[in-house]
């Protein structure tokens, strides 16, 4: 049986196309990177540098040259001692969100700011979904604590409640600091370099610059063999031209000079090619990020990052608006197919809607459901002679009946159709749950049968370090 791709976004000749223009912006027009030491490394290896402007271009071959050395896998852990390879092929792990600015209640269907309460909701949802193999608490805080400590409650609580990887989101190189403090404790007291327990973020600002802070992070990230993932989000019509192709260009430059930078400070650290471009709403300037032009941006983005054989993450989940209505089903399926199809190395953001600004507890058993669909979609159909039932329709003969056939009663339990809890399959008017009202049933069904996974010590470890942590900030 052979998978199938549903479309694919560019041909041949267009990923080419953009392999050429990304590398002549970063040859004539280049990067600036508001980083003395970054800018003192590109140049001790052959870059074009001017730090006048704090410009950084590289000549194509020195850029294919390092691109050469991003490798094609890596290999994630986490704290209970398990390990996944990102890359190579194999079906996508899941990187799940716990938090974002609102909740959608399930109550009220409407949005409100999160609670610690829903941080350990989603953190144990996670942790309890199989497909998901890495998460990130998001820094924002809780309302339970309107003074400083707030987000690093939320972190804790996050920490304390799962043993999946911890994807690290940054907003600082301090922040970073605190984080691979908590890493040692997450390595039993071991320094966390080489442990691969952490992914570190870096953001880019668009169009084409690294900052100061962001350079740390990169080299922080560097020192200690984590996993480099840019935050690249150019938005069409004010950080990037407006028409769908350029935003693209520019995201993809913006991947590869990353990628060449992480290689150029340390030769073979994991990196993984990453976009989440945008529209600028020329009407009212409101960001959309969630719209269907996402769905080309994702498959193309994956197809980009094949072309150098680099690992890549796409966003599968997302939608326009808080409503868990028929705008929201068509836009999430439309994305989990196409981030699943895509062949991407790692589904990101699962239980986000609302514009990348909502998430529920709800949705992230409805999109895990979506991710089932994507799987069976993309399977195709298995002609095998078994399969194909060449001779069960001959010895059935006209007018025959198949209730009974051998293909019947070895099938009939399952695996050769679709089929998931969280759909409706009655067709019928009245009382049949609707898939929120499921969903709500599978969050409680997780939630109850959920048993701690992180090891005794490193749960003391934790409390005891964030218990020192408070106390010495005088939070």
């Amino acid at each position: 049986m052979v998978s199938l791709n549903p479309f694919t976004a560019l041909s041949d000749a267009q990923v080419e196309q953009f392999d050429q223009g990304a590398e002549d912006l970063l040859e004539r027009t280049g990067f600036c990177v508001q980083h003395d030491a970054l800018r003192a490394r590109a140049r001790a290896q052959g870059a074009h540098v001017d730090d006048a402007d704090g410009r950084v271009r590289f000549p194509k071959p020195l850029l294919r040259e390092l691109l050469g050395r991003t490798p094609p896998t890596y290999t994630i852990r986490n704290a209970a001692g398990g390990g996944r390879e990102i890359g190579g092929g194999a079906d996508p792990g899941v990187f799940a969100i716990t938090n974002d600015p609102w909740i959608i209640d399930y109550d009220t269907g409407q949005p409100r700011h999160p609670s610690l309460d829903d941080v350990v909701r989603h953190t144990i949802l996670g942790q309890q979904i199989e497909s998901v193999v890495c998460m990130s608490c998001m820094d924002y805080p809780v309302v339970e604590c309107a003074d400083a400590t707030s987000s690093w409650r939320a972190l804790e609580a996050h920490l304390l409640h799962h043993a999946k990887h911890w994807a690290v989101l940054a907003a600082s190189p301090e922040k970073l600091e605190d984080c691979l403090a908590i890493a040692r404790v997450l390595n039993r007291g071991q320094d966390p370099a080489g442990s691969r327990l952490m992914t570190c973020g870096v953001a880019v600002r668009s169009p084409l610059t690294l900052t100061g802070p962001n350079g740390e992070l990169l080299l922080a990230a560097c020192a200690h063999d984590f996993p480099v993932v840019p935050t690249i989000c150019p938005m069409a019509g004010t950080t990037a031209p407006y028409s769908l192709a350029s935003t693209l260009l520019l995201a993809h430059a913006e991947n590869l000079f990353m990628a060449a930078l992480t290689q150029l400070i340390r030769p073979g650290n994991p990196f993984q090619y990453g976009l989440g471009p945008s529209v600028s709403d020329m009407r009212t300037a409101h960001d959309r990020y969630y719209t269907l032009d996402k769905v080309l941006w994702k498959v193309a983005g994956a197809q980009l990052a094949k072309a150098h054989n680099m690992p890549c993450g796409a966003e599968c989940g997302g939608a326009m608006t808080h409503r868990c209505d028929v705008q929201t089903g068509a836009e999430g399926m439309l994305f989990m197919l196409a981030a699943y199809a895509s062949g991407a190395d790692l589904l990101c953001g699962l239980g986000s809607c609302y514009n990348a600004n909502g998430m529920s507890a709800e949705m992230m058993v409805i999109q895990e459901a979506w991710l089932d669909a994507a799987r069976f979609l993309t399977n195709g159909i298995n002609t095998a002679p078994t399969r194909l039932g060449l001779d069960n329709i001959a010895e059935a003969e006209p007018g025959g009946e198949f209730l009974t056939d051998p293909l019947t009663l070895e099938l009939c339990r399952g695996g050769e159709f679709f089929d998931n809890a969280l759909f409706d399959y009655t067709g019928h008017a009245g009382d049949a749950p609707s898939m929120l009202e499921r969903a709500h049933e599978r969050v409680e069904e997780l939630l109850a049968g959920y048993e701690c996974p992180v090891p005794h010590d490193i749960r003391e470890g934790l409390a005891r370090h964030f218990h020192d942590f408070y106390r010495q900030h005088r939070l």
